[in-house]
């Protein structure tokens, strides 16, 4: 009697290994940050360049869970109509990832009210609904590349944990 169950309960544990096993990775979109500077320095190109290089450290933070699908900044422009459009209207940004077959897009931001500090802030939307998830913020205080990269990977992993527990 005990082998019976033994068996029922190894040939339920196969199906479900195959079933995580067979499950492709979902998909993702991670757009560029935008950059809200507030503290109106002149030259801010250090910051613009600090920026542009968020992006690409948060799909390498994402890539080991996730498809990263690239989108073109022509796709990307025309579609975001200015500075936090695509956070204002999530449909707009499902209909961007939609084109691009994704299941998941990312709509971020950074976010500097002061020298001292600034706010890595993404808004994940469900392509296929259009739902747009709770935004979610991570603090760095500072601006050297170590600060960045562990932001990010705070990020990446509230991300990461949010997509996980999303009921359609």
């Amino acid at each position: 009697m005990l082998q019976r169950y033994q068996r029922h309960f190894l040939f339920a544990f196969i199906l479900l290994s195959l079933d995580v096993v067979a499950r492709p990775p979902s998909s993702i979109v991670v757009l560029d940050f935008e950059l809200n500077d507030l503290t109106y320095t002149e030259d801010n190109q250090s910051e613009i360049k600090r920026t542009a290089s968020l992006a690409p450290l948060l799909s390498e933070a994402l890539s080991s869970s996730f498809t990263l699908i690239p989108v073109s900044q022509s796709a990307y422009h025309s579609a975001n109509q200015g500075v936090g459009y695509l956070i204002q209207h999530p449909s707009v940004a499902a209909d961007l990832g939609n084109a691009h077959q994704a299941d998941w897009i990312v709509v971020t931001r950074l976010h500097k009210p002061s020298f001292l500090f600034a706010y890595l802030i993404a808004y994940v939307v469900h392509v296929p609904s259009g739902t747009a998830l709770p935004k979610r913020i991570v603090e760095i205080k500072g601006q050297q590349a170590k600060l960045n990269q562990r932001g990010v990977n705070k990020l990446a992993e509230q991300i990461t944990q949010q997509i996980a527990t999303f009921k359609q």
